[in-house]
């Protein structure tokens, strides 16, 4: 028999893979930037052990890539791989956005309502870093709406890989008023059940988005910042264990 991992361990080893999870999918970090094991450990403040199988996971999933000397980088990407990926968005987000629209209360609208209140909010600061955590706010409360768990997994695997470009849609396509508009359509589709405007509007969203990021491509058909993202610098000084359930990366 194997040794049982204590309750407090396997807890914590989640918090560190759902915290990556969160910043890669949220755009915390771009794509090509690299990150040291013990950058992420630090960051978080707990030690290297939770790290590595949080890391691991995600290099299997494809949404980091392993680098020698104990570190990994967001994986680069081509043009049609975007692409592939931009047409999957489109039709399983598309659908979630249509169930939604058949399922949406009151309370579940005007929660929508406020976080597409709050982006506004945030954008107009140029906060760009909780712009894009607003961003994916807003589609994942939409998509919990639809009560299709196995549905919102898989989104959230698509989101893995395409989070950090997110970073490459400021400041010239997120300046545009087209997200805020599409947006405000949406959660009027839904307010009427109208499932198939509803579906329309988020494909187009989808499509608009991650078309510009693909037009970025160079002449080979990669994508990437025209210079690859660092290691954030961490304040020097000894980590703090983490309080349950605070492990998340600023």
């Amino acid at each position: 028999m194997g040794t049982k991992i204590p309750a407090a361990d396997t807890s914590l080893r989640s918090q560190v893979y759902d915290s990556l999870r969160d910043a890669l999918t949220a755009g915390r970090f771009a794509p090509g930037q690299k990150l040291s094991f013990r950058f992420i450990a630090g960051t978080l403040g707990v030690s290297l052990t939770p790290v590595r199988e949080a890391i691991r996971r995600l290099v299997a999933e494809g949404a980091l890539e392993m680098r020698p000397s104990r570190s990994v980088r967001v994986p680069l990407m081509t043009k049609d791989k975007l692409l592939e990926l931009r047409d999957i968005r489109m039709a399983l987000e598309g659908l979630a956005t249509e169930k939604a629209a058949a399922l949406a209360t009151p309370a579940q609208i005007a929660r929508l309502r406020r976080i597409a209140s709050d982006l506004l909010a945030v954008r107009s600061r140029g906060d760009t870093s909780a712009d894009r955590q607003k961003i994916r706010e807003f589609h994942f409360a939409l998509y919990a709406i639809a009560e299709q768990p196995t549905l919102l997994q898989v989104i959230e695997g698509l989101w893995l890989r395409t989070g950090p470009y997110l970073n490459l849609l400021y400041p010239h396509f997120i300046a545009s008023p087209r997200g805020p508009e599409r947006r405000l359509r949406i959660i009027k589709a839904l307010q009427t059940h109208d499932a198939s405007a509803a579906r329309r509007e988020m494909e187009v969203d989808i499509s608009d988005a991650l078309s510009y990021v693909a037009g970025l491509a160079d002449a080979a058909g990669n994508i990437a910042p025209a210079q690859p993202a660092a290691e954030p610098k961490r304040r020097r000084g000894r980590s703090s264990p983490p309080a349950s359930g605070t492990l998340a990366f600023a």
